[in-house]
């Protein structure tokens, strides 16, 4: 554990003085700055519908999709490349305790991005109507989707010796979970094979349920699940290439 803690604070940090991420950050206030002032004019500043609006827009989801890869490509990619991933190996670190270190880092920054919006949504409050059980949701979504998505990364990461190969490895994984919820439309309406696309579809959990304030213990198992086994995964990529 105290190994665990140890680099955590190290890939943590890494991150925050790391260039790449603060043009993430630049990208991500950019783009939802730009988001928020559109919908208040679109609404005529019904700030009641700003919620619904904010988090089921195209922007949104592109972030979504962008930012977790782009925080993972260089976890074990870049360790390679510059010969650090190896010197981690015969300090006696396990690959378990590597890759949980690494998305909880990826993990968190992510977290925190999300949480810049907050003095925002405090504003809207404060002047105007805000559903705070709607955004309650709408975060709790936002930290389970993010958890899958960093862990994607991660797996992405562990199979490459590239960090650019690495982002678009976890973007194609993050593209599959959100296109889920488009193979609706080839079975008929009420099918076992509709309620199982919707059971694991993000986009269809945000649009049916986050954004209503509804909240389905089921999602936090198969968020936390599905995120493990790909966590797994990753461990299991980095056993097998310590032999290569």
């Amino acid at each position: 554990m105290v190994r665990l803690v140890s680099l955590y604070r190290r890939e943590l940090l890494g991150l925050f003085v790391s260039p790449v991420a603060w043009i993430i950050l630049f990208i991500f206030l950019l783009t939802n700055g730009a988001t928020f002032t559109f919908y208040l004019f679109a609404l005529d500043g019904d700030t009641s519908a700003l919620l619904a609006s904010q988090y089921g827009s195209i922007s949104f989801w592109f972030l979504m999709v962008l930012i977790p890869p782009l925080l993972t490509m260089r976890s074990f990619a870049e360790e390679r490349r510059s010969g650090t991933f190896e010197m981690l190996v015969t300090t006696g670190i396990g690959d378990g305790t590597l890759v949980v270190a690494k998305f909880l880092s990826a993990w968190s920054f992510f977290i925190f991005l999300w949480a810049t919006l907050l003095p925002l949504w405090i504003l809207v409050a404060r002047f105007g109507t805000l559903d705070t059980g709607i955004l309650l949701t709408i975060h709790l979504g936002l930290l389970l989707v993010g958890a899958l998505f960093c862990a994607a990364g991660i797996l992405a990461s562990s199979i490459s010796s590239s960090a650019l190969i690495a982002a678009g490895v976890g973007m194609v994984l993050d593209l599959g979970f959100f296109f889920v919820n488009y193979l609706r439309g080839l079975f008929p309406a009420g099918s076992l094979e509709i309620r199982y696309l919707e059971y694991v579809s993000p986009l269809y959990h945000f649009s049916s349920d986050f954004q209503l304030g509804i909240f389905d213990v089921r999602y936090l198992v198969l968020y936390l699940t599905v995120a493990s086994m790909l966590l797994f995964l990753a461990v299991k990529v980095l056993e097998r290439r310590r032999w290569w």
